[in-house]
C-alpha cells in the first residue's frame, strides 16, 4: 500500500493535542468571529464581501462583546464551555490586520475577564487570522504575533504563482499584489509559523491550478488547501478546465513522489461516492454553529450573513446582540438549526452517486435565494471534475478508487462526448 501524507493538523486536532482530555468531544472548540473592520486594502475579483466600507468596531463593543459571549445566561446555551471547552477567536474583516491595535486589546481583555470569571475558557484558547498578507511587516503586527506565540494561527492566502494570483488578488489601485505577498509567506515559512495556505478557485483562475500549486510548494508551503467558489458562474468548459489541471498536477505529484510530503485537498479518497441516508447533516457551520460579531455589536450565525457580505441587498440575519445576548424568540436560528442534508437537498442531491465531498455555503443559499434550506448548486459540474480526477489519480497510485460518475458526465468531462 503506498503510503502518503495526509496533511496538516486542522485546530480541532491542535486543541487535542494541548488538552488531551477533550479527545472524546466531537467538536472540541467554538469558533466566534470577530469582524474588526469591513474595510480591505486589496479589491479581490473574486470577493463575495461586496459591500465593504469604513465601518469598524470600537473597543466598547469588542469589550462588550468579550463580556457578553462569557455570560452563559445571555449565551444561552448557544455557547456551552461544556460542550465545546475550547474556543478560537478568530479576527477577520476586510483585512483584519488594518485593526491590529484593536485586536490586540480584544486579546488582552478576554485573557483578563476568562481569569477573572475563572472561566472554563482561560486554558484553552486560540486565535485566528486570515488575512492578505500586506501588512504582514508592520511592526505592530510583529509585536503582536511574538507576544502571543503558540496561541496565534496568521494563515496568509494566496492564489498560487505571479500570474495567477494578480489576475484576481489586486489591491485598491488595481495592482497585482504577488510581490509583496510572496515576501510575507516566505518570511513566516523560514520562522516556521506558516505551512499552509487557502486557494480560491475561480473562473476567471482555473486554468492555472497545477502550476499555481507547485509554485505554492517552491514557496516552502506543505499543505495547499483548494476549493471553487459557490456562487453561480460555472460552465462546463470551467469543468472540463479543473479536470484537465487536476490530472496534470496528479502527475507531477506521482513522478516526483511530492505525495509522500505535501498535501492538497482537492485529491481526496473519501470524495465522489454515495451517502448514506443517515448522513444527514448540514455540511456548513453558519446554521447555528458558529457566532460572528459584527461591528455595530449585532451578533449573526456568520460573516456571510452580514449586509457587507449579502450581494442581494437583503435584509442581514440577526441572531442577538451584545447587550442582550442571543434573542431567545430568534424563529430563524430555531430554522437554522433545524436544517439537514435532506431538508435542502433535492432528490437529485440527496442521492447523488458521488454525494460525499460536495460542498455548500447556507448563508450563501440566503443571499440567493432567500432561504438558507434551498440549496446552491452551481458547483456540481466542478464537484463531478474533481471526483473523475481524484479516479485518476489513486489509481495511479494503485489505491482502488470507485468511479460512480455516469458515462455521460464523463464523456463530456474528458471532451468525448462533443
Amino acid at each position: 500500500m503506498v503510503e502518503y501524507y495526509k496533511g496538516g493538523k486542522t485546530w480541532e486536532d491542535s486543541v487535542r493535542r494541548i488538552f488531551p482530555e477533550f479527545a472524546d468531544k466531537p467538536f472540541a472548540t467554538k469558533t466566534i468571529t470577530f469582524v474588526v473592520t469591513e474595510q480591505c486594502n486589496m479589491r479581490c475579483t473574486y470577493c463575495y464581501q461586496t459591500g465593504k466600507n469604513n465601518n469598524r468596531m470600537t473597543r466598547e463593543v469588542a469589550f462588550k462583546a468579550i463580556d457578553t459571549i462569557l455570560d452563559q445566561n445571555k449565551m444561552g446555551g448557544y455557547l456551552d464551555p461544556e460542550e465545546t471547552p475550547g474556543v478560537i477567536l478568530d479576527f477577520i474583516g476586510g483585512e483584519p490586520l488594518l485593526e491590529i491595535e484593536l485586536i490586540e486589546d480584544i486579546v488582552d481583555y478576554f485573557r483578563w475577564k476568562a481569569f477573572e470569571l475563572n472561566h472554563p475558557w482561560l486554558d484553552c484558547y486560540m486565535f485566528s487570522f486570515s488575512s492578505n498578507g500586506l501588512l504582514y511587516f508592520d511592526k505592530n503586527v510583529q509585536r503582536f504575533l511574538a507576544k502571543n506565540d503558540g496561541r496565534v494561527s496568521l494563515t496568509i492566502t494566496i492564489d498560487g504563482d505571479k500570474t495567477l494570483h494578480d489576475a484576481c488578488r489586486v489591491d485598491v489601485a488595481g495592482q497585482g499584489t504577488y510581490d509583496r505577498v510572496s515576501e510575507a509567506i516566505k518570511d513566516l515559512v523560514a520562522k516556521g509559523r506558516l505551512k499552509s495556505t487557502k486557494v480560491t478557485i475561480a473562473p476567471e483562475n482555473v486554468a492555472y491550478v497545477k502550476d499555481a500549486i507547485l509554485h505554492l510548494f517552491d514557496l516552502g508551503l506543505t499543505d495547499i488547501y483548494a476549493n471553487c467558489v459557490f456562487e453561480e458562474g460555472w460552465e462546463k468548459k470551467h469543468a472540463r478546465e479543473l479536470y484537465r489541471q487536476m490530472v496534470a498536477l496528479a502527475d507531477v505529484m506521482i513522478e516526483k513522489k511530492l505525495y509522500e510530503t505535501r498535501y492538497v485537498s482537492l485529491f481526496s479518497e473519501m470524495i465522489g461516492q454515495p451517502m448514506d441516508p443517515a448522513e444527514n447533516g448540514n455540511w456548513c457551520g453558519g446554521d447555528g454553529k458558529m457566532l460572528a460579531i459584527g461591528p455595530d455589536g449585532r451578533l449573526y450565525p456568520c460573516l456571510r450573513y452580514m449586509s457587507y457580505s449579502l450581494e442581494s441587498g437583503r435584509d442581514p440575519l440577526v441572531i442577538g446582540d451584545i447587550g442582550c445576548g442571543i434573542h431567545a424568540d430568534c424563529p430563524e436560528l430555531d430554522r437554522l438549526k433545524a436544517i439537514t442534508r435532506r431538508s435542502q437537498s433535492t432528490d437529485e442531491c440527496f442521492n447523488c452517486p458521488v454525494a460525499s465531498g460536495c460542498a455548500w455555503c447556507t448563508a450563501y443559499h440566503y443571499d440567493k435565494f432567500g432561504d438558507f434550506d434551498k440549496r446552491a448548486t452551481f458547483i456540481c459540474v466542478m464537484h463531478k471534475a474533481r471526483v473523475l480526477a481524484n479516479h485518476y489519480y489513486w489509481n495511479k497510485l494503485g489505491i482502488p478508487y470507485e468511479l460512480n460518475l455516469s458515462e455521460d458526465d464523463i464523456a463530456w468531462l474528458t471532451g468525448e462526448g462533443d
